[in-house]
C-alpha cells in the first residue's frame, strides 16, 4: 500500500545506467517519509505488544505460546526472574521484587465504624452515656480502643496498625497472609449488623490492603502488586455470621468483586463456589492456599458432615485434594491459610479427619499452616496419622462420632456473639496443657524414633490478634530461600492453570453426582463392590521424601518475629503528649503509636533451632519440664496483658 502512494506522489523516473536506476531528490524525500512512517507504525505496534498486551497476560505460562517470538519470551522472563542467576537474594517474587525470606500473618481486625473515643464500654463502646467520659477511667473508651474490655478495634487502632506494617516491614516481607474477621462483632442491639454492611466494610478493608501494598508506580495489571496479598474469609464477615452456603451465590459471587485483585482469572469459577484459591507467591515454587474453612466449621448450620456429596466440606475438600495433587506433580510447596483453625473444637468431626489426613498425606509438600479466630498466640499439633486411622475404622459411621473438644468452656459459635473480652481462657491453656501432656506420653511411650513420630503431625499456627482482645499483635514469619536456584526452571511444562481448571470443574461434576440407589433385595443378594470415596486421600508414595516441614530444605520455617503494640502505655502516652506537652491529636496519635517487639524464636526461653516440626515437639516436651517457661509461654499467649494473672 505505502508503495502504491510513493508511486502516485512522486512517481518513479527512471534513468538509463544499464541497470542502476535513479529516483531523484524529490521522489527519494517523499519516500523517505512514508519509510519513518512505516517506522513509527511499527514501534507503536511493539510498544502495545509489550507494555499492553504481553504484562496482563500470565507471562508464567509463555512457553506453551508456540507463535511468540523466542526473543519475547527471554526478554520477559528475565523480567519476572533471573534465570542466569545463582545467588538466592536474586530471585524474585511474582511481583518481580528481589525475596527477603520473610512474610507477614495478620489476623482478626475487627475495625468498628460505630466506635467512639470517650464512650462508655459498657455500649461496646458506641455511645456516651452520663458516667462515661475522662473522669471515670473504667468506663472511657480510648483512642486506640483498651484491652481486654470487649470492645473491637478502633478505626484508629486499624489505620495506625496498617501505616505501621507499611512503613517498617513493607519492604522487608515477600507476601501477606491475611487470614479474615474484617467485620465488628454483632453485639450491640440497637445497632444490629446488616448485610450491606458487612460487605461494604469489606471492601474498605479489601482497598485498604491493596492500596498499602499496590505497584508503585502502578502497571496495567492491577494484580501486578508490590507485596502480594492472600485474604481468607472469617466467620464474621459473612451475614449471618457463621452461616455459609456452597457457591455459587450472592455471597460468594460478592467476595469475588470484593477481592478480584488478589484471585487469578482462571480460578473466578471455583472460588465462586467454594471461596478459596490460592497464589504461587513465588511462581513454580511457593504457593499460599486460600481455604474457606467455614464449609469444615461446627458453628455453620449449614454444615453437617463431611461424607456427603452434598455438604460444602465434602465438596471443599474435593477441590483441596485436586489443587495439592497439582501442587505435588509441579513440584510446588505450600503454605496453608484460613480464618478457623481446624483443630478438633473448630471443625466438623468428620471434617477434622478428612482435612488432617490431606495434610498427613501431603506432608511432602505442605510447609504449615497459620490461622487465626481464637485470638490466643499458640500452637496445637495435630496427628494426621490417627485421623487416616479413625476414617479406615469408621469410615460408615463418622457422622455419629462423639466430639472430643479441647476445650468445653468457650463455645465456637454463640460465645463470639459477646465480641471481644476473653472469657474462660486460662482454663483453656490449662486444657492445652493436658493435649501437650498427652501427645509427650505417647512419645516417649514410643520407639525413640523422633523422626516417624513427628511425621505424623502437622503444626497448626493460631495467632494473635489486632482486635484488642489482648493487645493487638501480628507475627513475620522467616523462611529458607538459600537452596533457591534460579538457574531451575521455573516454567511449568505441563499444562497451564487455565487449562487445570477447565478440567477440575468437569471433574467435580462428574465427582458429585448422585449415587444411583441400590434395590435392597439386591443388596442382599450381592453385595456390589463400594465406589472410591474421593474426599478420603491417597497414601502418600513411599518413594516421596518428607518435605520443608520435617527436614532442612529450600522454603522451612526457620524463625519468626512477634510484634505487639502495648495499648495501655500508647493510650497513656497519647492522652499525656496531648494535655502536658500540648501537642495535637493527630500528632499525639503519631508519636504515641507503635509496635514493638514481644518475642522472637530465638529468645532465651523459646529455643528453638528452627521452625520443623520436630522443634515444635521438643519444645512441647520442654514447656512441660520447665515451669518458667511454660509460665512464659501462656504469658505471650495473651499478648503480655497478664490476663493470666488477673481476676477476669
Amino acid at each position: 500500500m505505502l508503495k502504491e502512494k510513493e508511486k502516485q506522489i512522486c512517481g518513479r523516473i527512471e534513468e538509463g545506467r544499464g541497470d542502476t536506476v535513479v529516483v531523484n531528490k524529490k521522489c527519494n524525500s517523499a519516500t523517505k517519509k512514508f519509510n519513518n512512517k512505516r517506522i513509527f507504525i511499527s514501534l507503536l505496534l511493539l510498544l502495545v505488544v509489550v507494555v499492553i498486551v504481553l504484562p496482563t497476560s500470565s507471562i508464567w505460562n509463555l512457553q506453551y505460546n508456540k507463535n511468540l517470538p523466542l526473543c519475547f519470551k527471554k526478554l520477559l522472563c528475565q523480567k519476572s526472574i533471573s534465570l542466569k542467576s545463582t545467588n538466592a537474594s536474586d530471585v524474585t517474587t511474582s511481583t518481580r521484587r528481589k525475596l527477603r525470606g520473610k512474610f507477614l500473618h495478620i489476623t482478626d481486625i475487627h475495625p468498628d465504624p460505630l466506635y467512639k473515643e470517650g464512650s462508655s464500654i459498657k455500649t461496646a463502646c458506641h455511645r456516651f452515656t452520663k458516667k462515661s467520659g475522662a473522669n471515670d477511667d473504667d468506663d472511657f473508651a480510648s483512642l486506640f480502643t483498651d484491652p481486654m474490655v470487649g470492645c473491637d478495634s478502633s478505626l484508629e487502632l486499624m489505620y495506625h496498625t496498617m501505616d505501621w506494617v507499611v512503613d517498617n516491614l513493607k519492604d522487608e516481607i515477600d507476601f501477606v497472609i491475611w487470614t479474615g474477621d474484617n467485620i465488628r462483632h454483632d453485639n450491640d442491639r440497637k445497632n444490629p449488623r446488616t448485610e450491606s454492611s458487612i460487605f461494604d466494610l469489606n471492601t474498605q478493608l479489601s482497598d485498604m490492603f491493596y492500596d498499602s501494598f499496590k505497584k508503585v508506580p502502578p502497571t496495567f495489571d492491577p494484580m501486578d502488586m508490590d507485596v502480594k496479598v492472600i485474604p481468607s474469609i472469617g466467620n464474621n464477615d459473612v451475614y449471618p455470621h457463621n452461616m455459609f452456603a456452597i457457591g455459587p451465590t450472592l455471597q460468594t459471587r460478592e467476595f469475588y468483586n470484593i477481592w478480584n485483585k488478589y484471585i487469578p482469572q482462571e480460578q473466578q469459577r471455583s472460588f465462586n463456589r467454594f471461596v478459596s484459591f490460592f497464589e504461587e507467591v513465588i511462581p513454580g515454587k511457593l504457593a499460599v492456599l486460600s481455604i474457606n474453612t467455614l464449609y469444615l466449621y461446627k458453628a455453620n448450620p449449614l454444615v453437617d458432615n463431611c461424607n456427603q456429596k452434598s455438604e460444602p466440606g465434602y465438596q471443599l475438600i474435593l477441590w483441596l485434594g485436586y489443587v495439592l495433587q497439582e501442587m505435588r506433580e509441579r513440584n510446588i510447596k505450600v503454605w496453608l491459610s484460613g480464618h478457623v483453625p481446624p483443630i478438633e473444637k473448630n471443625f466438623e468431626t468428620t471434617c477434622f479427619h478428612k482435612f488432617s489426613a490431606w495434610i498427613y498425606e501431603y506432608r511432602d509438600i505442605i510447609i504449615g499452616g497459620v490461622y487465626g479466630h481464637m485470638n490466643i498466640d499458640h500452637f496445637i499439633p495435630i496427628d494426621g496419622k490417627n485421623s487416616r486411622e479413625e476414617i479406615q475404622i469408621y469410615e460408615e459411621e463418622l457422622s455419629r462420632l462423639y466430639d472430643m473438644d479441647v476445650d468445653d468452656d468457650t463455645d465456637s459459635s454463640d460465645a463470639r456473639i459477646m465480641g471481644a473480652a476473653p472469657v474462660n481462657k486460662v482454663n483453656y491453656m490449662r486444657k492445652i496443657k493436658k493435649l501437650y501432656k498427652d501427645l509427650d506420653k505417647s512419645f516417649h511411650q514410643g520407639d525413640g524414633d523422633d523422626d516417624e513420630y513427628c511425621s505424623k503431625f502437622s503444626i497448626v499456627t493460631i495467632a494473635g490478634s489486632v482486635i484488642p482482645t489482648f493487645n493487638p499483635s501480628f507475627r513475620v514469619w522467616e523462611y529458607n530461600i538459600s537452596g533457591l536456584n534460579s538457574e531451575e526452571n521455573i516454567l511449568n511444562s505441563g499444562k497451564s492453570w487455565e487449562s487445570f481448571f477447565d478440567e477440575l470443574e468437569i471433574k467435580l461434576q462428574q465427582d458429585l453426582m448422585p449415587d444411583k440407589d441400590e434395590d435392597v433385595v439386591d443388596i442382599l443378594k450381592k453385595k456390589k463392590k463400594k465406589k472410591p470415596d474421593k474426599s478420603i486421600p491417597p497414601k502418600m508414595p513411599s518413594s516421596l521424601e518428607l518435605g520443608p516441614a520435617y527436614k532442612p530444605q529450600l522454603f522451612s520455617p526457620t524463625g519468626f518475629t512477634q510484634y505487639f503494640a502495648d495499648l495501655n502505655t500508647i493510650n497513656k502516652n497519647y492522652y499525656k503528649f496531648i494535655d502536658k506537652d500540648g501537642l495535637s491529636k493527630d500528632e499525639a496519635a503519631k508519636k504515641a503509636f507503635n509496635y514493638e517487639i514481644e518475642y522472637t524464636s530465638m529468645d532465651e526461653d523459646f529455643p528453638m533451632d528452627s521452625l520443623l516440626v520436630k522443634d515444635y515437639i521438643k519444645y512441647m516436651h520442654d514447656l512441660l519440664q520447665h515451669k518458667k517457661r511454660w509460665k512464659a509461654y501462656v504469658h505471650r499467649a495473651f499478648i503480655s496483658t497478664d490476663y493470666e494473672n488477673l481476676d477476669m
